[in-house]
């Protein structure tokens, strides 16, 4: 991006249209909230207040409810966002509506028909759908790749490198799940390495890599300042590109003390300067509740390499299966999510349609921003942001003290606040698109 002078950041130049919804959008905001009745269930479960929902085992809820937001949520906007922001970034023309369509109806439908397979114990339908999941990534990795080769050298930026590995990561983490379910594969680190190894692939690489990337840009923007360091953001990057192939690969090699404790270091290490970075920007830009919200959620992707030692050198502190819990919950609930609800309220308001510009935006829409309609909604106040993490931390601490009485408490209290929470910020999404809607309508 070309800088303006400290304060403000001027968009890069383009000659193509402004970022556009699709059908991803529209399906990533009906995941989070499928995501958010799962996860109301799954609360409920646990204090045996309604039947549970268990197919062939008792995870088949929560591991509904992970997908649903990982896979299903976050992969829907990935999918719908990562073409058009690689065209915007390479001055490239955006994706043809034929490979729009023909991703989301193959997504969709092998997710779904993975979903029952793994619910229902359908190897078949399971081995489908992943087979599907797997081409149509290996196919954004070669449209991607394709832009890349015929943007007239223009193709460097950490940013792109980040775009290019999360989904080459991500076709490792779908072919661990392989292994995970129906064929069992015999590694030195056993199923809990894989799944180790599985997680790491498709949290730290695929969804933190392409979201990383994103937010080197859009972050600047929200905050309405220029990136703190491009020199950071440089180094950032092949500190994350050497540190995540010892962590996909350390967990089912059974080498956790060396290989995966070397990746972790080097992975650290990027992001800790990705962090300095995004803390800088945010301290130099404009007070925003959206922005301060993406910038905490950041922390608690620390919280998993955090707890990452206790494992790997068996410190005796709670059940490392405990830790576990609490670092996902940490990296899905405190991380993933509040960037998803923050891009949804973002681009929700800012996107334009792609029929007839029903929003209304069409005109006055800007090609060259991020955000076309040049609107950081500030709907979001941040003592409700403060809330949220509060939430998130009474939750965590339930996972390590499982054992005691008053973790049903922590459990009860915080799951309340982030179901709530996270409710209001959909319906929120929702009302701000109407009201702009709405204005163009009275303005006609």
């Amino acid at each position: 991006m070309l800088s303006s002078g400290h304060g403000f950041v001027r968009p890069c130049r383009t000659r193509n249209a402004p970022l556009t919804i699709t059908p991803f959008h529209v399906a990533g905001y009906v995941f989070l909230l499928a995501g958010l009745v799962l996860a109301v269930y799954h609360g409920l479960e646990q204090f045996k207040m309604v039947p549970v929902v268990s197919p062939l085992n008792g995870s088949w809820i929560s591991w509904s409810h992970i997908h649903y937001v990982t896979i299903g949520a976050f992969t829907q906007l990935l999918f719908g966002m990562l073409p058009q922001l690689t065209a915007r970034k390479l001055d490239r023309p955006g994706p043809p509506s034929w490979y729009t369509w023909l991703n989301f109806v193959g997504l969709n439908a092998a997710f779904l028909t993975l979903w029952y397979g793994r619910g229902w114990g359908n190897v078949l339908a399971f081995d489908l759908g992943l087979y599907v999941i797997w081409l149509l990534v290996l196919g954004l990795v070669v449209y991607l790749m394709k832009q890349v080769m015929q943007s007239d050298g223009r193709a460097w930026d950490a940013t792109m490198g980040l775009y290019l590995l999360s989904p080459i990561i991500f076709l490792v983490g779908i072919t661990y799940a392989y292994g995970l379910y129906a064929h069992l594969w015999t590694v030195p680190g056993g199923w809990l390495g894989l799944r180790e190894g599985h997680v790491h692939a498709n949290g730290w690489g695929f969804l933190a890599f392409a979201v990383i990337g994103t937010l080197y840009d859009l972050f600047p923007r929200i905050m309405r300042t220029d990136l703190h360091s491009e020199r950071l953001k440089n180094y950032s990057f092949w500190l994350f590109a050497l540190g995540i192939g010892p962590l996909i690969t350390g967990p089912w090699l059974g080498m956790g003390r060396s290989v995966t404790f070397t990746g972790l270091l080097l992975y650290a290490g990027g992001f800790a300067l990705y962090l300095y970075n995004m803390v800088q920007t945010y301290r130099s830009g404009t007070s925003s509740g959206i922005g301060l919200s993406v910038l905490v959620a950041q922390f608690w992707i620390l919280a998993p390499a955090g707890f990452a030692p206790f494992v790997l050198f068996g410190v005796d502190w709670v059940k490392p299966a405990w830790i576990e819990q609490g670092a996902l919950h940490f990296f899905f609930m405190g991380w993933a999510l509040p960037i998803a609800l923050a891009g949804i309220l973002l681009y929700f308001r800012n996107l334009t349609c792609i029929v007839d510009d029903r929003l209304g935006i069409k005109e006055r829409a800007d090609a060259a921003d991020l955000l076309p309609d040049g609107v950081v909604p500030d709907v979001l106040p941040k003592w409700l942001v403060g809330v949220w993490n509060v939430a998130i931390l009474l939750v965590g601490f339930g996972f390590f003290y499982q054992d005691a009485a008053w973790s049903v408490y922590l459990f009860g209290s915080g799951y309340t606040v982030l179901s709530v929470i996270w409710a209001y910020e959909l319906v929120l999404a929702v009302r701000l698109r109407r009201s702009v809607r709405a204005a163009a309508a009275a303005e006609a």
